[in-house]
């Protein structure tokens, strides 16, 4: 029985100061890590709304296993 490939993506994230995530998440494809990424940004600002009032707002870079860049989450505030 074989299993479906899976792939590492990192969540790195900056409101100002970065912060590199070393831990990783397997995940079956990038629409799965989209979702993940949306839920880890909801979770962040739960636990501290403020954080996007800075200058640069949220965001959250995510990287695959290879290192690549494979998409952006960013919350701003526009006035």
């Amino acid at each position: 029985m074989s299993s479906t490939p899976r792939t590492e993506y990192f969540f790195n994230t900056s409101n100002g100061s970065p912060h590199i995530d070393d831990a990783g998440m397997d995940l079956p494809d990038i629409a799965a890590a989209r979702r993940e990424a949306i839920r880890y940004g909801g979770s962040l600002l739960s636990d501290d709304p403020d954080m996007v009032m800075q200058d640069n707002g949220l965001r959250i870079d995510v990287v695959d296993e290879a290192g690549s860049r494979c998409f952006a989450v960013r919350v701003t505030i526009e006035d």
